[in-house]
């Protein structure tokens, strides 16, 4: 799969509105969906994740799970993205190695290189502004962004991005953006989604 463009990350799940914005989102231009939630009990993620799998294949788009193989698993996602904290690269390869992988790298360039060898899909860098979806993330200094010309997988940035900060961030070599609170939270999640479109092609990430 052809991973760029804009990678929509969900919220928790709280209600089936959920499933309104996701569809709108992707209808508009968004080319990842990750289902996050870190809150939910495993009734409630099966439920949610078995929807998002459904929407993702109406649209032919890959459905990631952030941090959880189980999950991934019962509901069929097509990867799964891991931090530091998360279960373990290897294991994660070993068990699924036809699964994509997404490894968050924060601000470390040679972590990066490392899990590109290692037979990562994708690499992410962030948070570069600060974030009400992750409060306790560890601001980036954005200039590592002009080492990642080494990286030869496709490379996110995420973390507080939203339209007014989005453009210190496309004028690098990455593969695209990663967004929860400007989607989810939008009064017009279709109007913000094309803005963001807009952008990525304006600076050819789409």
């Amino acid at each position: 799969m052809n991973l760029k463009g804009l990678y929509l990350v969900t919220p928790d799940y709280m209600d089936d509105g959920i499933f309104d914005i996701v569809r709108i989102s992707i209808e508009h231009g968004a080319s990842i969906l990750q289902y996050r939630d870190k809150s939910n009990n495993y009734t409630r993620k099966i439920y949610a994740g078995k929807k998002f799998r459904k929407i993702a294949d109406e649209y032919n788009i890959p459905l990631i799970v952030d941090d959880d193989p189980v999950l991934m698993d019962i509901i069929d996602a097509d990867g799964i993205h891991i931090g530091r904290d998360d279960v373990p690269f290897d294991y994660i390869k070993g068990k699924y190695p036809d699964r994509i992988i997404g490894v968050s790298t924060y601000g470390d360039i040679k972590k990066a290189k490392e899990y590109e060898k290692l037979g990562a899909d994708y690499v992410a860098f962030g948070s570069f502004f600060s974030t009400e979806t992750k409060k306790d993330a560890t601001l980036c200094d954005i200039n590592i962004l002009n080492d990642i010309g080494g990286i030869k997988i496709p490379v996110f940035v995420i973390g507080g991005i939203n339209l007014n900060n989005l453009e210190e961030l496309l004028k690098y070599k990455i593969s695209g953006v990663a967004v929860v609170s400007s989607i989810f939270s939008s009064s017009d999640p279709a109007e913000s989604t094309i803005s963001y479109m807009n952008k990525l092609k304006q600076y050819g990430k789409i």
